[in-house]
């Protein structure tokens, strides 16, 4: 009975030790660091049906899984950059993914309204156009663009027609970010009038943690169980005789 109960002790231990490896693997999650944007010079709040955005300005945010910072300027309101060029500081290594709110004032379909670059510390880069219709549209749900394609963004505060909205933008930095730290991200804003001017309200990165391969999380757990049971084989021979 004995050397039954440290056969089935040594066992239970090598699955164990498999279950927990698993479990570190499984509870790898991505880790999202939000952006403060360093100017703040137009407060929407006033634009067409802004009251709407009180009830999320300012505050930590999250829609569609991703957290967002909303800020305000205390002395002028101001809770987003709007029609210029803004360098937004990021500093972290190893970004696979990142997150605008960004709409315009107006927009025409099919009009290139400004872009997004993203810089590495080794000469990484990576940009995207804004464009009307594919992954921004006007800020207001009314007479101007109302299309985004929903891959490239999607909607992030939506309150249906005749509302005031954020959309979120979507980016999936290339592989040479993975060993580089992403530096800054730059927003900028063409002065398209009625055709479109965008704003950036918000900004996060990701970083995905590249997963360990279950056969490598196998292999481990069983090389440890066989050395548990390598360790006791002198003692269950004993037992044995």
């Amino acid at each position: 009975e004995e050397s039954m109960r440290k056969l089935v002790m040594a066992a239970l231990f090598a699955f164990v030790f498999g279950s927990l490896m698993f479990g570190v693997a499984a509870q790898a999650a991505p880790s999202f660091t939000t952006l403060t944007l360093p100017a703040l010079n137009t407060n929407i709040s006033t634009w067409s049906d802004g009251s709407t955005y009180n009830s999320v300005f300012p505050g930590l945010r999250t829609w569609n899984g991703v957290p967002f910072k909303l800020e305000v300027e205390e002395n002028t309101g101001n809770n987003v950059f709007y029609n210029g060029t803004l360098t937004i500081p990021v500093n972290v290594y190893g970004a696979t993914n990142a997150y605008t709110l960004i709409n315009s004032y107006c927009g025409e379909y099919g009009t290139v309204i400004g872009k997004v670059e993203f810089n590495g510390s080794d000469g990484a880069y990576y940009s995207a156009d804004l464009e009307e219709g594919r992954n921004v549209r006007d800020h207001f749900a009314g007479g101007y663009n109302n299309i985004i394609d929903g891959t490239n963004a999607v909607a992030a505060f939506d309150n249906g027609n005749g509302r005031a909205r954020l959309d979120m933008q979507i980016y999936w930095l290339p592989a040479d970010f993975s060993d580089e730290t992403l530096t800054n991200i730059v927003f900028t804003a063409y002065d398209k009038g009625r055709s479109g001017i965008p704003f950036i309200a918000a900004a996060t990165v990701e970083v995905n943690p590249v997963p360990v391969p279950p056969s490598v999380l196998l292999l481990g757990s069983g090389l440890v169980g066989l050395g548990a049971l390598s360790r006791r084989k002198l003692r269950f021979r004993e037992l044995f005789k």
